[in-house]
C-alpha cells in the first residue's frame, strides 16, 4: 500500500498537484499541452521509418503470442469471406470493418496495458487488477458490438442466400 509519502498532494491551488518529486503538475484543462512527454522519456523516435518498423514488430508479436488476436485474425478472414460471398454493399462493409477494427485495436491495447502493469507491478495488487480487468472489458465490449453487427448485417443475407428455392 502507498504511504502517505508516495502519493502527489494536493495544492491549495485546485488545479496544481505537487508529484512525490516536488514537481508541480497543472491539472488545468490546458495543463497538458503544456507538457512535453521527450523531457519524461528516455527515448523517443521521431524516424517515421523506425515507427513503422516497430508497429510491424508489434503485429509480430501479436499474431504469434496472443490467442484473441489469433481468434480475431479468424474471425476477419471469415468474416471477408463471407462478405465477398453474400455480395454486401459498400456500407456494411465499412460498419464491419470498423468494428472488426475495434476488436483489434482494443486487444492490442489490452495487451500493452497487461505488459505494462505487469512490468509495474509483478506481484498481485488490487489496483493492477482493476487496471487488467478493465483493459479487458473494453476488448469484450468491442467484440460483442462487433457480433452485433456481423449478427445484423450478415445473418439475415446468409439465411437468404441458404434457403432453397420453392420452400
Amino acid at each position: 500500500m502507498p504511504t502517505q509519502s508516495d502519493r502527489p498532494e494536493q495544492n491549495e491551488d485546485k488545479d496544481v498537484l505537487i508529484t512525490p518529486e516536488g514537481e508541480e503538475l497543472d491539472l488545468s484543462i490546458g495543463g497538458t499541452m503544456k507538457l512535453d512527454a521527450s523531457e519524461y522519456s528516455p527515448v523517443t523516435n521521431k524516424d517515421r521509418l523506425s515507427s513503422l518498423k516497430y508497429g510491424l514488430a508489434g503485429l509480430l508479436y501479436i499474431l504469434r503470442r496472443e490467442q484473441s488476436i489469433q481468434l480475431a485474425t479468424g474471425l476477419t478472414v471469415i468474416v471477408i469471406i463471407v462478405g465477398l460471398w453474400l455480395n454486401i454493399g459498400p456500407l456494411s462493409w465499412a460498419l464491419l470493418a470498423l468494428s472488426l477494427g475495434a476488436v483489434w485495436i482494443t486487444e492490442c491495447l489490452n495487451t500493452a496495458i497487461e505488459a505494462t502493469i505487469n512490468l509495474e507491478a509483478p506481484d498481485p495488487h488490487p489496483m493492477a487488477k482493476i487496471g487488467k480487468d478493465v483493459a479487458s472489458t473494453a476488448s469484450l465490449i468491442a467484440t460483442v458490438v462487433f457480433l452485433i453487427i456481423v449478427v445484423l448485417i450478415l445473418l439475415p443475407r446468409l439465411l437468404d442466400r441458404l434457403m432453397l428455392p420453392g420452400t
